[in-house]
């Protein structure tokens, strides 16, 4: 199996659209019901939903998983990373601004802080692991093919992908319209976020300006 891991909204969605569109590959989730159970969004990304006997049944593939959990094995992975000042904009979004943004930065909730997550998984040393930047997919989703070529052993089907805003028509929660997380950034939660996921972001090279 293989998973694709990574902290909550931080490019995970956008990777299994490409591995379905680009690459043919459907993709499950540990989540029961994830993509919020929008049919026309599962078939756009390649979702395939858990069934009544426990199972999720994938085609002739090896099956891949989305997760946010910390790593519970040592099977192939792939890791998608995102500036954690804006996934941390973008989780409290999606949890409806209903707990204070500064919980989200320091990590107290389910998920736990940006910095310990990417701590935890280890792209960098964890055997048989891809480290993915989510920046670089939204830029040109092109440049994910050489390096998941290499790591799949799979051709690239076809270079074509929906786009952001034709997934966000369609859903508007797990793929949302484009916003500018830095409205919602101040100097206090700078240092906030430096205080508790600083040296993980300078090891990545994410800056509050990124």
């Amino acid at each position: 199996m293989l998973w694709l891991a990574s902290w909550p909204r931080s490019g995970n969605t956008l990777l299994r659209t490409i591995f379905f569109s680009c690459f043919g590959l459907h993709t499950g989730s540990i989540y029961p019901r994830d993509l919020g159970g929008n049919e026309t969004l599962e078939k756009q990304t390649g979702h395939i939903e858990w069934e009544a006997d426990g199972q999720i049944h994938f085609p002739n593939q090896i099956p891949v998983l989305k997760t946010h959990e910390l790593p519970q094995n040592d099977a192939p992975a792939i890791y998608i990373v995102r500036n954690g000042r804006a996934a941390c904009v973008s989780l409290w979004q999606f949890y409806n601004q209903s707990l204070p943004l500064e919980v989200v930065i320091t990590g107290q909730h389910r998920f736990g802080s940006w910095a310990n997550h990417v701590r935890a998984w280890n792209p960098w040393e964890r055997p048989n692991t891809l480290l993915l930047h989510y920046e670089d997919l939204a830029r040109d989703h092109k440049t994910a093919f050489d390096p998941l070529t290499t790591f799949l052993g799979t051709p690239v089907q076809s270079e074509e992908l929906p786009s952001r805003d034709e997934l966000a028509g369609k859903d508007g929660r797990w793929v949302r319209q484009k916003s500018n997380w830095r409205e919602q950034w101040t100097e206090e939660r700078e240092a906030l976020f430096l205080q508790y996921n600083g040296e993980i972001a300078e090891q990545l090279g994410y800056s509050e300006s990124d």
